[in-house]
């Protein structure tokens, strides 16, 4: 055949492609030549697809997943249509905390109290929770050249890492703000990486509150994805494995807006992970897109962030009047000058 004489397409062959939640999905490809859709694996855009959704699928909603996801900060998964548990956890010793103003019944106003002892401290649940979604396109034509098992393992890997900082972002995103969470300035890092990794430490410690946590293992460290670079090199120059092992606990890195650094006692608060009806937490969805000629993978779960701590405590001045106040127990550290 002489160039640019194509010739009519005389063959087809139908595709089809089921998630686990009933989706189905059909493409139907046309030949000029008799072939076989088993001889096109290796360039056929729908195989590649395929194998990302069931690769992704089996990760999050297998055990492996369920088995991590508490490294950071204690998590469950609640079975559909069922409320997120409630920490509680009971206050041994007296505990002063500071709320905001407010009056009590003979018109007095009170700014601080002591939390009573014996008392119980429990997690209200957050009044928004949060929609993770993700969705890549797998183009027809990034795929027709060809591909191999180790750039789709890279693609899978990429996948997920992008999945875990945008999950993260998220959950800063809703801890800015809470009422639980105590917000202060340290100022910039400045300097070479060693530096600033021993700044970065002595600020963990200095506001760590020994109260929530006795050491910086009992919490967790929720820090942008521009500090990690930083603190590995770090980590390496100390000859310890990772961002992990130099801070002394379990780092998650975000992505998006620079919110500072979240100190989370993990002893009290909880991420609450739902499952859908099927009983998977992460909802995998594979579709055809026929006007960018591409499949979707879309990704998502739905979170509640149980990260608001209320306590009662007795009014100054008065033995015996109480009222249910908010405890801060998160630190926001922003490594920025107070504006």
């Amino acid at each position: 055949m002489k160039p640019f004489q194509y010739k009519k397409p005389d063959s087809v062959y139908v595709q089809s492609v089921s998630t686990s939640h009933g989706t189905e999905s059909t493409q139907v490809s046309f030949h000029s030549s008799d072939i076989r859709p088993e001889h096109m694996a290796a360039s056929d855009p729908l195989v590649y697809a395929e194998a990302m959704y069931e690769a992704a699928n089996e990760h999050l909603n297998g055990d492996e997943w369920r088995e991590v996801m508490n490294e950071v900060f204690p998590s469950e998964v609640r079975p559909y249509g069922s409320q997120p548990t409630s920490p509680q956890i009971a206050l041994m010793a007296d505990r002063s905390v500071t709320f905001d103003p407010r009056q009590t019944y003979n018109g007095r106003t009170v700014a601080k109290g002591s939390a009573v002892a014996g008392s119980l401290i429990t997690m209200e649940a957050p009044e928004v929770g949060i929609l993770v979604s993700a969705r890549v396109s797998i183009l027809d034509h990034h795929v027709q050249f060809g591909f191999t098992a180790n750039s789709m393992a890279q693609t899978g890997d990429k996948v997920l890492s992008d999945l875990e900082l945008t999950l993260a972002g998220k959950i800063a995103e809703s801890l800015e703000g809470q009422p639980s969470v105590s917000k202060v300035y340290a100022g910039a890092l400045s300097g070479t990486p060693a530096a600033q990794a021993e700044d970065f430490l002595d600020i963990l410690a200095t506001h760590l509150d020994t109260y929530w946590g006795r050491d910086v293992s009992e919490f967790g460290v929720l820090i942008p994805v521009a500090l990690r670079p930083m603190l590995n090199r770090a980590a390496q120059r100390a000859g310890l494995g990772d961002i992990d092992d130099l801070v002394g606990t379990r780092v998650q890195v975000y992505s998006g807006a620079d919110r500072g650094v979240f100190l989370v006692p993990k002893g009290f608060a909880m991420l609450s992970f739902r499952e859908d009806k099927d009983g998977d937490v992460w909802r995998l969805e594979l579709t055809r897109n026929s006007s960018t000629l591409s499949w979707d993978l879309e990704v998502s779960a739905v979170v509640d962030v149980m990260a608001t701590a209320m306590v009662e405590a007795k009014l100054d001045g008065s033995d015996w009047e109480t009222t249910t106040v908010v405890l801060p127990i998160i630190k926001q550290i922003v490594l920025s000058d107070a504006p």
